[in-house]
């Protein structure tokens, strides 16, 4: 449920902070079918053949653990979190906060057929993207709120969000 509430001082009655917040799924959830852990299974025994041929054990023992981890992290059901923008900066749940100057940019993505996604770059070289689902309502709000803490920048899909999605991540 978006909620958006502003905090005023009883003193002399001026606006001190405001707040946006929503509950939403961490990541997008596909149901997935016997077809999609057969596929994964024979794409990954296909692997560990081609790895036991070329005598490349470690690669064979690398295929078999990486392939049980993407059966077992297809199967995993997203947490419903509460995300909330404050003055301060974005609130991801319970554990990450993310000060805005800790913030290089955001996007929101609109998805049609599926939540919008708002994307915010982290001043970091390694995973320097946070995805937060929102519903477009919220995603314009939140736009509106972001726009006067960080510059909005226009994101494409990566050829990995595009591969991800065809995995049905």
């Amino acid at each position: 449920m978006p909620k958006k509430q502003k905090s005023v001082n009883a003193a002399d009655g001026k606006k001190t902070s405001e707040e946006i917040s929503w509950r939403a799924a961490e990541y997008d959830y596909y149901e997935k079918d016997l077809n999609w852990y057969l596929l994964i299974g024979a794409f990954a025994l296909l692997l560990i053949v081609v790895a036991l041929w070329q005598k490349d054990f470690f690669f064979a023992i690398f295929i078999l653990l990486s392939s049980a981890m993407v059966i077992v992290l297809g199967r995993r059901r997203p947490e419903v979190l509460d995300f909330r923008l404050t003055e301060a900066g974005c609130h991801l749940g319970e554990k990450l906060f993310y000060p805005y100057d800790a913030l290089e940019n955001f996007s929101v993505a609109e998805r049609p057929g599926r939540l919008d996604e708002m994307v915010l770059k982290r001043k970091t070289s390694f995973n320097p993207y946070v995805r937060v689902l929102l519903d477009s309502q919220m995603a314009a709000k939140a736009r509106g709120f972001l726009k006067e803490k960080l510059p909005e920048v226009e994101r494409e899909e990566t050829f990995m969000d595009i591969f991800t999605h065809l995995l049905g991540f």
